[in-house]
Order: structure tokens, then C-alpha cells, then sequence
């Protein structure tokens, strides 16, 4: 468990800061404990992997919210699922996005451990494959898949959430490309900035950019 900070380190999602939060915030679950573990340990690009402090982000927002059904896009090794569905309804149901089948043993793993295997259902394929046959209404969603189809995603969902309804957008500052200034913008980092400016502009939702992590973008649906 020692080893998992010094490896955070070459990737920036660690600092003395984020050391103070997580140490003083509720520790982990001893189940994402060993997900984290299993992820770093086992599988390319940990680094993609929540951290704890966001992991209770998405954990807090599904309690408020109590949704009976979540949408989630980028499943990766199942950490941020267990997080979602922490509010989820007892009879509710996560749908969860991911091409890469290779992370199913251990999302089922972990997921069984965690006590919700039997609400998640698992869609092996591209998120605007798996959109096709997804309507919702979602109560809840969460968007972590491939950042220059962001945009897309967000539009695709935001026809299938419900007035009410929440979504979240992972890696919106895309390590501070996004801003003007910035000596090496590509085209991810355009994309999610236009992406940004125009939402916040839309009568029909309204939205707050949050400098967690790579940023988090939430959007609450006020009306269709």
C-alpha cells in the first residue's frame, strides 16, 4: 500500500495537498483499497484510476441524488462503479461502458466483493455503439471515456437524462491545456474548451467547472 503514492507522482495526481485531504477524509473502503491495489499493480495506465478524494466526490453526489438508474462511460477496472453506485436504489441499475473486456475479471471481482454485481449491467463496446440502444432516462451520469468525443458524449447523454438530472465530466482541464496561454495546446484541449464555453451558455442546463483532479464538469439538465 506504500508503493501506491510514489507511483501517483511521475503522473502530477499527486501532491502535499491532496496527501492532506486524503488524510483526512473517510479512509477508502477496504474493497476500492484493494481495487486500487489490483489496478497499480496489474493493468496499463493506472494513473487513469480515481483517487480517493474524487472516488468520494462520485460516492457523495450518488447519495444525494438516490438515483434509481446510472449511466456510466469508461468503466476502466470498475473503481469509480462502486463509487456510483454507493446511492444507487436497491432496485436500481448502473449501465457501464467499456471496449476493453480484458478488465471483466477484474470489475466482476471487485464488483461481487462490493456487494453490487447484480445491479451493474456491463456493455463491451464503444460509447456511441452502446448509445444506440441506451435511452435512459439516467438519473445520474458519469463521462470518462475518450476526451476528444467529449463533447459528443455529452450531447448523446444529455438527450438521455431526465430533467433533474445530473451529469459528470471527468478530465475537463486536461492538465491545463485547456487554458489560452497554454505553450502547447492540442487539438483535446480545443475541443474540451469549446465544449465548456458553449455549455455554459445553454439555457437548458447549467454547469460548474471544478478544479479537482484534471477538472470535473457538473450539469444539471433543468429542462429538455
Amino acid at each position: 500500500m506504500q508503493l501506491i503514492p510514489e507511483l501517483k507522482a511521475p503522473h502530477d495526481l499527486d501532491d502535499p495537498l491532496l496527501r492532506y485531504a486524503e488524510d483526512n477524509s473517510t479512509p477508502e473502503s477496504d474493497v476500492l483499497k484493494a481495487l486500487r491495489v489490483k489496478t497499480w499493480q496489474t493493468v496499463l495506465s493506472p494513473q487513469m484510476l480515481s483517487d480517493a478524494i474524487q472516488g468520494h466526490f462520485l460516492a457523495n453526489i450518488s447519495r444525494m441524488i438516490r438515483p434509481q438508474s446510472i449511466l456510466e462511460l469508461g468503466t476502466y477496472t470498475g473503481y469509480s462503479t462502486i463509487c456510483l453506485a454507493d446511492g444507487l436504489s436497491e432496485d436500481g441499475i448502473i449501465d457501464t461502458v467499456e471496449p476493453n473486456d480484458e478488465l471483466n475479471q477484474i470489475q466482476d471481482e471487485h464488483w461481487k466483493r462490493a456487494g453490487i454485481l447484480h445491479q451493474v449491467r456491463r456493455h463491451n463496446c464503444e460509447a456511441t455503439e452502446a448509445l444506440q440502444n441506451l435511452v435512459g432516462p439516467y438519473d445520474l451520469t458519469w463521462i470518462d471515456a475518450d476526451k476528444l468525443r467529449t463533447a459528443a458524449y455529452v450531447r448523446l447523454c444529455l438527450e438521455r437524462t431526465r430533467p433533474g438530472g445530473w451529469i459528470l465530466v471527468d478530465n475537463v482541464l486536461w492538465w491545463g491545456k485547456v487554458l489560452p496561454n497554454h505553450p502547447e495546446p492540442d487539438e483535446t484541449a480545443r475541443a474540451l474548451r469549446n465544449m465548456a464555453k458553449e455549455l455554459a451558455q445553454k439555457k437548458s442546463i447549467r454547469t460548474t467547472l471544478l478544479p479537482m483532479r484534471d477538472g470535473l464538469l457538473m450539469i444539471e439538465k433543468l429542462s429538455d
